[in-house]
């Protein structure tokens, strides 16, 4: 008779067969239930006190919820009472390996022993192997793996790290891989010397071989996050997800992509399913500190900052993640980040002696054609290439020849054409920093102009090792000094750097006559419209500049504004409105600060040709604080719309200064956010005024300096062999 008070796992006991328990049992494990799991097995365990198997089920169930001591007790005690279960001694073996790789390797060869065709026993065997430093005996196992596994691409991939490692040419008995893993490993093989083209046919080709494949849809993946088309990435992050769920690492590269899609809400609420702050690594905490930076979020952002900070020994990781991020807060000032920049630039990796290849000087390599470098992966269609290619191509190429470093894009819309005026383009993606520094260094470079920075992609660090005599920074990520020891120079303007300025900076300036950087309009731009407010009944601002620029400062001064003119409205558009969560959320804060959401028009993605025409619908343009509009002022400008700005000390805090003044726009900067509010206030209060403004503001801008592209392009010349003479006036005087 059963005992009434007994539990229903007593009494399921009590009636069924040790089988039927443990079956059960493996149902509740796989439902989560692992708890109750283990004390079903536990009671098998008892039932059958001679079998191993409810041991090494209870083994894997501790395993799964990462208790080592107590899944090395269960498979020990499975052990005892059957030594050869070679998933005892394989998972008994893994569990050692990180204490005691001798005693792993024992166990692991002794699971080989009694079950040679298992080829998950050969591969940890031969990784353990490895750990002990036995390259040879590691890549037999591997290779054994291979030979039981011919389409395991994992198995592949390992012993042809080990082979490279240990400079191994071949093993005993090769595999006969599959055909999908020789495509998988041509296409790795193809994308480390940077093939990228034939990389992504390889690694398609394999994909469809391997559909279930992990390794094949991150390699393919990160070919096109590597080449700059996310939107090919993320369908297969996606679905590597689904095959790994919960790998924090494949949930991070698909918040990377999300990212670069401008899909930062999905991508910060991925990195949020990862785990708390405790559970990520510094690299994703500072992964997330940028998205939360770019969605607005700057308090959230700074605590991600500084736990990474505080969670990581890689000095140079923090400092460049913390430089990133500084401008954009309303704090930020031109000495606070001089010297942050100074020390990431002194942290970088660099060899003792230059890696340039010294070559004697004479008095008349002065005045000779000089090699000029253009190290980036922006010369594409990007900010970078509408600031700078119409000068660079306005250069003589008699006196000079332009050397590209960085990823050439041959379907992009300015790269093609671009190509057409330089010597060479070389593509140094898969390079590490010192390697490409190497090759740069064969190339002969005089002047090396780096148009990259420190943010995605950036080849900054490769300016570390000196490849060339006269390094000098030129935009890109350049929002205020580089840091870098070896920068010589650094491209500015009077209004970007006035006089007093140079002590903000580790490079020294090269002060073009007019402004630093010539503007390239677009060439499918709208006309510009007739003044808005003349038909609306109502002044209409705008900033088009990115969420990250909105900082508390910002938005606190437009609220003043608003306060002031009771009629006007504010139009916000960036990529990031699109998404219903972000939207919600800048609301939220956009009130907290005084701006009501009932005088906001808040607009999300759009082509560039639809960006632009915004301003269509836009009076007066409002400048972010304090890191200004570059391109976006530029655009402004051509759309008939002048830009007010509040001019900070720093380079990014001073680009609007540089542009306007350069253009001539006269009324339009301050110097103190009370300037800034009656400035705005003057010119909404003359709309003839703002009318004729805008009426001709398009010629002006096409007829100014910043549009001038063969006077920007002498005075880049002369700038640039100012640059030269200076360095050949000082080697020739050492070699005296």
């Amino acid at each position: 008779m059963l005992d009434a008070g007994r539990s229903d796992l007593a009494i399921a006991a009590a009636i069924e067969t040790p089988i039927t328990l443990l079956s059960r049992a493996i149902v509740l494990e796989d439902q989560g239930e692992r708890n109750q799991a283990r004390t079903l097995m536990h009671q098998v365990a008892d039932m059958a006190p001679d079998w191993d198997e409810p041991w090494l089920r209870i083994g894997q169930s501790w395993r799964g919820e990462g208790r080592r001591a107590e899944a090395i007790a269960a498979y020990d005690a499975g052990l005892l009472r059957n030594p050869n279960r070679f998933e005892s001694l394989l998972a008994r073996g893994v569990l050692t390996l990180a204490q005691n790789p001798q005693n792993a390797v024992v166990l692991l060869q002794r699971a080989a022993d009694v079950a040679p065709d298992q080829h998950q026993v050969w591969h940890a065997l031969g990784y353990a192997l490895t750990v002990l430093d036995q390259g040879v005996a590691a890549a037999d196992a591997l290779a054994t793996a291979g030979r039981l596994a011919p389409n395991c691409l994992l198995y592949a991939v390992d012993l042809m790290d080990v082979m490279r490692r240990y400079g191994l040419d071949e093993v005993a008995a090769p595999p006969d891989w599959s055909d999908g893993v020789r495509l998988a490993m041509d296409g790795r093989a193809a994308s480390s010397r940077g093939a990228f083209d034939e990389a992504a046919d390889l690694l398609e080709a394999a994909a469809i071989l391997l559909p279930d494949e992990v390794l094949v849809l991150k390699d393919l993946a990160a070919v096109y996050l590597g080449t700059m088309r996310p939107e090919m990435a993320e369908p297969l992050l996606r679905e590597a997800t689904r095959l790994l769920p919960g790998d924090a690492v494949t949930m991070n590269d698909l918040a990377v992509a999300m990212a670069r899609l401008y899909r930062f809400g999905e991508a910060e609420a991925l990195m949020n399913q990862i785990g708390g702050d405790d559970a990520l690594p510094p690299q994703m905490l500072f992964n997330r500190g940028t998205l939360r930076a770019a969605l607005g979020d700057f308090e959230g952002s700074r605590r991600d900052i500084d736990a990474a900070k505080a969670a990581t020994s890689d000095l140079r990781l923090a400092l460049q993640s913390e430089c990133a991020l500084l401008p954009y807060r309303s704090d930020a000032n031109a000495a606070s980040l001089r010297d942050a920049m100074a020390a990431l630039g002194n942290v970088l990796p660099r060899d003792d002696s230059p890696l340039m290849r010294l070559r004697p000087l004479s008095a008349a390599d002065r005045d000779r054609p000089l090699r000029i470098g253009l190290l980036s992966n922006t010369l594409r269609l990007h900010p970078v290439a509408w600031l700078t290619f119409a000068g660079l191509k306005a250069l003589d190429q008699t006196r000079f020849s332009l050397h590209c470093f960085g990823h050439y894009e041959s379907s992009d819309v300015f790269a093609p054409d671009f190509a057409r005026h330089v010597a060479a383009w070389h593509d140094i993606d898969a390079m590490t920093d010192r390697e490409a520094a190497a090759f740069i260094a064969t190339q002969d470079i005089d002047i090396l102009i780096d148009l990259s920075g420190i943010g995605d992609g950036g080849r900054t660090p490769i300016m570390a090792y000196r490849p060339a005599p006269v390094q000098i920074k030129w935009v890109g990520t350049q929002a205020s000094t580089s840091g870098v020891p070896t920068m010589d120079w650094l491209i500015s303007d009077r209004w970007e750097t006035p006089e007093g300025y140079d002590r903000l900076y580790t490079e020294k300036l090269l002060r073009m006559p007019d402004g630093y950087v010539c503007y390239t309009p677009p060439p499918q731009a709208a006309d510009v419209s007739a003044l808005p407010a003349s038909t609306n009944g109502h002044l209409t601002f705008g900033c088009l500049n990115n969420l990250a620029k909105l900082t508390d400062a910002s938005l606190e001064l437009w609220a003043r504004l608003l306060a002031r003119l009771p009629d006007a409205r504010l139009i916000l558009r960036c990529p990031q409105f699109s998404e219903p969560r972000v939207l919600d959320r800048f609301i939220g804060r956009a009130e907290a600060l005084g701006l009501p959401s009932s005088r906001l028009t808040l607009q999300g993605k759009a082509s560039h040709q639809l960006f632009i025409a915004s301003y269509r619908d836009i009076d007066i343009a409002l400048d972010p604080y304090p890191y200004s509009g570059g391109l976006t002022t530029c655009e402004a400008l051509y759309m008939g719309v002048p830009v007010i700005t509040l001019a900070g000390d720093f380079f990014a805090a001073r680009h609007s200064v540089s542009h306007l003044s350069n253009v001539g726009v006269e009324g339009c900067v301050a110097t103190t956010p009370d300037e800034y509010i009656e400035r705005a206030l003057a010119m909404a209060r003359d709309l003839p005024g703002l009318a004729a403004l805008r009426a001709r503001l398009r010629a002006q801008v096409l007829q100014s300096p910043l549009c001038d592209a063969p006077r920007f392009g002498k005075n880049l010349d002369d700038g640039l062999r100012f640059a030269w003479h200076e360095y050949c006036a000082v080697a020739l005087s050492a070699a005296a």
